[in-house]
């Protein structure tokens, strides 16, 4: 499967799995991924700003994560997978994705940094 395919695959998993903010209108998550484990959590926006955070309460959409990081790995010269990845879901259908190589915590999100990234993700386009 493609990487494109496999994260269409991981997004539609998102979107069953994760509770949705009524009127949402982007989900924001972040995923890590190591050797031995695997991370999903995310915040929905609606179309005022509001948002709620959540987690996926299935496990379809973390396997669909290794999934997308093993393909991406393969494919790639060096073999390396990301660590980390931010995906963005529209609910026009639109998507976005980011991956990171080195820092696992690039987004990672503390009580210290909430407020900041919470207006990041808000501003972010999918």
């Amino acid at each position: 499967m493609s990487k494109d395919a496999l994260l269409i695959e991981l997004c539609q998993h998102m979107l069953r799995e994760f509770e949705l903010i009524p009127n949402w209108r982007k989900l924001i998550a972040v995923d890590k991924v190591g050797a031995c484990h695997a991370g999903l959590s995310g915040y929905s926006f609606d179309t005022t700003g509001q948002w709620e955070a959540g987690s996926p309460d299935g496990f379809e959409s973390l396997r669909a994560l290794k999934k997308l990081c093993q393909s991406m790995a393969a494919e790639s010269p060096t073999g390396r997978p990301w660590v980390s990845c931010l995906l963005r879901i529209g609910s026009n259908g639109e998507v976005g994705a980011d991956f990171e190589y080195d820092d696992a915590d690039r987004w990672a999100i503390n009580p210290r940094n909430l407020e900041q990234r919470i207006a990041e993700f808000a501003a972010m386009p999918v």
